[in-house]
């Protein structure tokens, strides 16, 4: 009874090897994809800063609503670029501005939720394809067939590193982008308070 279970659990160890790689390969080229976008949004960033500090200095200065609109919307790109679109230039409703802080929160709450899973998921699969392999290579060396052992222990290492790789780089990703996101919706929340107090003083 206990080779059976024991022979039973190999098989089922064995055949998972090829869906794991599969899946470090997956999260691979997802990765990539990610680091990608990452790289593109990096370059645009540095367009991104003046026209946001410009927008901060003109909140902080409680200038007129319709020009701290047009140094917000006249970010090229990122979180800035994405509330003006929503709230919609010069419109100063407190209800559309707060709704349109709440949809970019979301936005940057699924972003960094990807990178988390990844940095989670990919050292699990790393693991799993070491682990797996480590039975026939055993088995190999039991046996006398070094060829088996070696193969064996290339893939187990193979997927050690590249877990990791993938665990690393979206960890540096969501860091970097946890980072930018904060200070964004920082400058965009000082802002939309801005505005409101404005427009309530106007109306009062």
């Amino acid at each position: 009874m206990l080779n059976f279970l024991t022979s039973t659990l190999y098989h089922i160890s064995n055949s998972l090897l090829i869906p794991v790689i599969l899946t470090i390969l997956g999260m691979l080229a997802w990765t990539a994809l990610l680091l990608g976008g990452f790289l593109r949004e990096w370059f645009e960033r540095r367009k991104l800063a003046p026209p946001m500090a410009a927008a901060v200095a003109a909140a902080r200065e409680r200038r007129d609503p319709d020009v701290i609109w047009k140094l917000v919307a006249a970010a090229p790109s990122g979180l800035p670029a994405r509330f003006a679109r929503f709230v919609a230039l010069g419109s100063g409703d407190a209800q559309i501005m707060e709704q349109g802080l709440t949809v970019i929160e979301n936005d940057v709450a699924s972003s960094v939720a990807r990178h988390s899973f990844i940095t989670r998921v990919a050292p699990i699969l790393g693991l799993m394809g070491t682990l797996i392999p480590l039975g026939p290579a055993l088995s190999g060396l039991a046996n006398g067939n070094m060829q088996a052992l070696a193969g064996n222990l290339i893939v187990a290492f193979t997927a050690t590193v590249v877990g990791l790789l993938i665990s690393g780089v979206a960890y540096g990703m969501g860091l970097a982008r946890r980072t930018w996101y904060s200070r964004d919706l920082s400058s965009l929340e000082f802002i939309v308070d801005a505005i409101a107090g404005r427009e309530g003083s106007r109306d009062a």
